[in-house]
């Protein structure tokens, strides 16, 4: 998404400190008209990727696995056509490098693995050990996917500490807010993955953020990654055969085996960093005055709300198939 009237970046600090105020038209070219949004058709992305695939036969026996490694780099976001003006807006426009980093739809692993094992039918044995211990078969499907990468953005609206009645609704002065970016703190985004907390907060900040710039170490886009997946569903089963025509099937079926929690990832997208108070120094925040200081804490991040539907608590199933 491009903008046509755009705020100078000669007045980026200004137009900040008055996001709350009169506004920031005033500032741009075409004052009377605001946002001028259109399409852009120039945004550039690449994806590469390595591909395995594994086969095994023992007897009656097989195994499969592969394996995807991939990458997806670009400055735009790859999986939104909406014409969205806030997340997909251009940082700015004169410096497209701003926007490039991992895509939406970048998704580095993906492992999947099947196997169909038969246990020995006892064929030697009696008819009752054949009938009740020989024959059973063990079927298993493992996938283990990485989450793909997400962006997490500074949009909301800031009090000054020093100054009650003031407060700001972005951080750069480009006249958005929505696609605004926090500091990167240099701790891990994504140490909670495993757990049902996502994304770490402490990976983020706003202290030493210069309003009305574009710092040097502000987030990357695609620099987080969602909740990962990974699930093991068996089963256990067993075939009779009747005057070789007809088939009784008994099967246990073990979905997510190692009840192992899968959390959705939507919502993670787009969430908002937001501390409710900044400062900048003892006197309040100005064009002039504009490196934060400190923060309020209690920003929460990156806890998903529900469970994958398809993908839940462990389940276990019992079934009997009479084939003829």
């Amino acid at each position: 998404m491009l903008q046509f009237n755009p705020i100078p970046q000669s007045d980026w600090a200004a137009a900040v400190f008055n996001s709350n105020g009169t506004g920031t038209n005033p500032y741009r070219p075409a004052f009377n008209f605001g946002q001028i949004n259109g399409f852009g058709r120039e945004g550039h992305a690449t994806y590469h990727s390595l591909q395995a695939l594994f086969r095994s036969q023992v007897g009656p026996s097989t195994f499969q696995a592969a394996y995807t490694w991939g990458h997806s780099v670009g400055d735009v976001e790859e999986d939104n056509s909406s014409g969205s003006a806030n997340q997909e807006i251009q940082t700015y426009g004169a410096e497209s490098n701003l926007d490039k980093g991992n895509t939406n739809i970048n998704r580095p692993d993906i492992f999947v693995a099947n196997e169909v094992y038969y246990l020995p039918k006892f064929a030697n044995q009696n008819n009752f050990v054949k009938q009740t211990v020989g024959g059973w078969e063990v079927n298993g499907i493992i996938d283990a996917v990485h989450a793909s990468s997400l962006t997490i953005f500074a949009n909301g609206s800031y009090k000054d500490a020093n100054n009650p009645t003031g407060a700001i609704s972005q951080l750069i002065g480009t006249g958005y807010v929505g696609n605004n970016r926090p500091l990167v703190t240099g701790q891990g985004c994504n140490t909670g993955e495993k757990t049902n907390h996502v994304v770490n907060s402490g990976a983020f900040t706003l202290v030493g953020y210069a309003l009305g710039t574009i710092p040097s170490n502000i987030e990357h886009r695609g620099y987080c990654y969602g909740a990962p997946t990974e699930d093991w569903d068996s089963q256990l089963a067993k075939n009779w055969m009747v005057k070789e025509k007809y088939r009784i099937k008994f099967a246990m079926d073990f979905f997510d085996f190692l009840n192992h929690p899968n959390f959705n990832s939507g919502g993670l997208e787009g969430e908002g960093y937001t501390p409710s108070v900044i400062a900048c120094g003892t006197t309040a925040c100005s064009p002039t005055n504009n490196v934060v200081t400190s923060q309020s804490a209690g920003v929460n991040l990156g806890q998903p709300s529900s469970l994958q539907t398809a993908k839940g608590n462990r389940e276990l199933q019992y079934s009997l198939n009479f084939s003829f």
